[in-house]
């Protein structure tokens, strides 16, 4: 059986003449925690672009959850993305609704029935600590309150993979511990965790697999048993 969530096999991007990833080959097993790391234009976001099949690869090929990217028809897109969660640094909530409705716009998406869509919410909301906040408006919210939002939003549908773009950018030092913490309970339930993150103590303390990037070749990767790989 393939365990692998995530292939990368000889993966180019190229925008005009800048490459945005060189040649790069990695897979992340099912039920990994990995955080990519480097540093600005280093090509992190363009690999959680390609993953979410927002772009195209220049050249390779990319596999996730067994399903090889490049043979996916325009009308498969919607459904393959339904199984990926998604974190911004900027946490992206509609100022005008509730935190009930900002995780519950995720279930109407795929057409949830109301009775199944408040047990899922009440349920995401349960497992960030906001159920008491539901009724509240983002503008009402800590940052760290609207950062649990989001995951819940992006947890909501049960996505076998969780993308999370500087998810702790916005935060202070507890809160994004606090974030941190929920995303390895979550990797502890099963799904598998992609993170861009800049905060290199935040990397170091959680003692994760890490994947630096530079000028869009992957230079390290801490592998197997905690061993580093320079390349």
């Amino acid at each position: 059986m393939d365990n692998r969530m995530i292939v990368l096999d000889h993966v180019t991007k190229v925008y005009g003449s800048q490459k945005a990833l060189d040649n790069v080959s990695l897979e992340i097993k099912a039920g990994e925690f990995v955080f990519l790391t480097g540093n600005s234009g280093a090509g992190k976001t363009t690999m959680l672009e390609l993953i979410l099949k927002e772009t195209e690869p220049t050249k390779g090929n990319l596999i996730v959850n067994g399903i090889q990217l490049s043979q996916l028809k325009e009308r498969q897109i919607y459904r393959y993305r339904r199984f990926i969660g998604m974190v911004f640094q900027d946490f992206k909530l509609f100022p005008d609704f509730t935190v009930y409705e900002n995780v519950a716009f995720a279930q109407r998406v795929i057409g949830a029935e109301p009775r199944d869509m408040k047990v899922s919410v009440r349920d995401a909301l349960f497992k960030v600590g906001l159920e008491k906040k539901a009724g509240c408006y983002p503008g009402q919210l800590s940052g760290g309150e609207k950062q649990r939002t989001a995951l819940a939003r992006a947890m909501v549908n049960r996505p076998v993979l969780l993308l999370a773009d500087e998810p702790t950018g916005n935060l202070d030092q507890r809160n994004a511990e606090d974030i941190m913490r929920l995303l390895e309970k979550i990797n502890d339930q099963g799904t598998t965790i992609l993170t861009v993150s800049h905060n290199q103590d935040l990397v170091k303390s959680m003692k994760k697999r890490e994947i630096s990037v530079r000028y869009g070749k992957v230079i390290r990767d801490s592998g197997k048993g905690g061993l580093s790989y320079e390349f």
